[in-house]
């Protein structure tokens, strides 16, 4: 089901009974592009720790959006054994009217990225017109302590014109009282015709045509109040109704107030999608889901931060219990049985034997995706998600030895060892980060960083270590990689015979932990680097050419562009 802003506040009304009742849920997203950044030093990279991925991704990722959100909700039914399920399709666009205090949402697309969605039969003009609206945390705060103040400086300003009132003289207070009779008695001739009068005129001198102004008008917002016909002797105020009943019409300081709170709300939009899931507790499962993770917290949630053991804690909040499909068909027992872990070949592989193929029931009113395709449509590609995590775990019940078997898999003891792992591309010797727990950490003895001239090539690098066997060589520059044995017992023999021979003008080997080690203290150093420019203020001042003295800022500036060139990187576009 596609929903869009005409359909949003339905789904969502009846979302907190579908996610109490739903046995798990899958997820998908589309996003407006992968990457933002370009060159040899910026790729992924299979030696990439799981820190160091979190912070490569976190250089490209907040640069695009999600436009496309698939929600696929599976309840198991115990009277037919099956899972039923719904599928909703969000379109997600930014907030295209000004908001107080927020800026205009600037993003990122990728020509590539749109082009495939468009050749996937997207609907663009869909996504921009009735694109469901967000805002982050953050940004919702931003909005209601905006709003917040606006409405106590109304409150202020009222409260600070009652106070400002002039003081009625003793001797014009009968006057006043007789001038408020005869204005309650104009409002009250009209509903008589006999004596309906449209004027009222008021005579009185300067003096109380300010009282007037200050203490009879204020009573009446539905009259209009004029002074005129000003001569020596005075002054005539003439009363009109305006047929306008302000009461009805236009609405009071607290109205408005709700309404603009009622207005954040509604911009808030998808990301209360977010919060109910996160709410409800319930099993999420996703396909690859470094990118979703990242972009969904980033974009619903709040800015990702800075920090990987952060990250962590961050998604440990909002998605307490989740499983990745990726790692499960890349990992025993699945590995040696699934030739492909891309989400549309891996359904297909777990259609057939030895996996036993679990049909699921659409809910009435909800689109059937068995006979459809729609690849790379986010709801599609969500439900067909929760059909391969059911497959899976399907497939742990029949091999298991237990004799008390469930047929509600999403039960099952036998998925929990893939709780809160997220898949890493590339990387076999960490084949996933770990949520919630210690990341592994193999032993890369067998892995050396080499520098060397910028004019060689990818040959000269294997002659290097041609006597040491194959190689497998991932490009850090232009002037350095990260060079990996074949054969790790030589990895011992490496150091010793590089020290022996000489190395050519511009190269130097080292071991992965000594590169490590290094990198280290350059993050130490440019952390403890001292700020110059508060010495530098308090020094007197000195004549000098800056162009012939290295200045301070720029060296620290080179100290941290050291670490940074190293953490940028492409995100590949073959994420599945």
């Amino acid at each position: 089901m596609d929903v869009t802003k005409s359909n949003f506040q339905t789904v969502l009304e009846a979302l907190d009974d579908e996610l109490e009742n739903a046995s798990f849920v899958s997820i998908d997203t589309e996003f407006t592009g992968l990457n933002s950044t370009e060159g040899r030093s910026n790729k992924l990279s299979s030696l990439d720790t799981p820190s160091e991925r979190y912070k490569k991704v976190l250089n490209s990722s907040p640069q695009f959006i999600i436009i496309q959100f698939g929600l696929s909700i599976f309840r198991f039914d115990n009277s037919i054994s099956k899972y039923v399920n719904k599928t909703y399709n969000f379109y997600i666009f930014p907030n295209t009217s000004t908001l107080p205090g927020l800026p205009d949402t600037k993003f990122l697309s990728q020509a590539s990225s749109l082009g495939f969605l468009a050749s996937q039969g997207f609907d663009f003009n869909k996504l921009i017109k009735e694109g469901i609206p967000y805002l982050n945390l953050v940004n919702e705060e931003k909005l209601r302590v905006i709003l917040e103040k606006k409405s106590q400086s109304l409150h202020l300003h009222s409260d600070a014109s009652s106070s400002q009132l002039s003081e009625i003289p003793a001797d014009q207070k009968r006057f006043l009282n007789n001038i408020t009779s005869r204005v309650e008695t104009f409002l009250q001739n009209e509903e008589n015709e006999e004596k309906r009068n449209d004027v009222l005129e008021l005579h009185c001198n300067t003096i109380q045509n300010e009282l007037i102004f200050s203490h009879v008008k204020s009573r009446y917002p539905n009259l209009l109040f004029e002074s005129s016909k000003k001569t020596c002797n005075g002054c005539t105020v003439i009363v009109k109704k305006t047929g306008i009943q302000k009461s009805k019409t236009e609405p009071s300081e607290t109205d408005s107030y709700v309404a603009e709170m009622q207005k954040v709300e509604d911009n808030v939009g998808f990301s209360r999608i977010i919060r109910k899931i996160t709410d409800s507790g319930k099993l999420v499962v996703g396909h690859n889901m470094l990118l979703d993770l990242c972009h969904i917290l980033g974009q619903f949630c709040a800015p990702l931060p800075e920090d990987y053991d952060d990250f962590k804690g961050m998604v440990n909040t909002f998605f307490p219990r989740f499983i990745d499909t990726k790692v499960m068909a890349t990992t025993k027992p699945f590995r040696d049985l699934l030739q492909n872990s891309a989400l549309d070949r891996l359904l297909n592989s777990l259609l057939a034997a030895p996996f036993r193929n679990i049909e699921v029931i659409p809910a009435t009113g909800f689109p059937s995706y068995t006979d459809n395709f729609k690849n790379h449509e986010a709801g599609y590609d969500a439900f067909i998600t929760g059909r391969c995590f059911v497959a899976m775990a399907n497939y742990l019940e029949d091999i298991s030895s237990s004799q008390s078997k469930t047929a509600a898999v999403h039960e099952s003891l036998l998925v929990t060892p893939f709780y809160q792992k997220i898949f890493m591309m590339m990387v076999p010797d960490i084949p996933y980060m770990t949520i919630s727990g210690p990341d592994l950490e193999p032993s890369r003895e067998h892995v050396f960083h080499v520098t060397f001239p910028s004019e060689w090539k990818l040959q000269d690098i294997f002659h290097l270590f041609s006597v040491h066997g194959t190689v497998r060589v991932d490009w850090t520059g232009d002037t350095s990689a990260f060079v990996t044995l074949h054969r790790k017992e030589n990895s011992h023999f490496v150091l010793s015979a590089m020290a022996e021979s000489k190395l050519p003008v511009g190269c130097s080997v080292i071991s992965y932990q000594a590169y490590l080690n290094r990198k280290s203290q350059i993050a130490t150093l440019s952390a403890e680097v001292p700020d110059l420019s508060s010495r530098k203020r308090l020094s007197s001042p000195v004549q000098c050419n800056t162009s012939d003295v290295p200045s301070p800022k720029k060296t620290r500036e080179d100290v941290k562009n050291m670490k940074l060139n190293k953490e940028q990187f492409v995100v590949s576009a073959n994420w599945d």
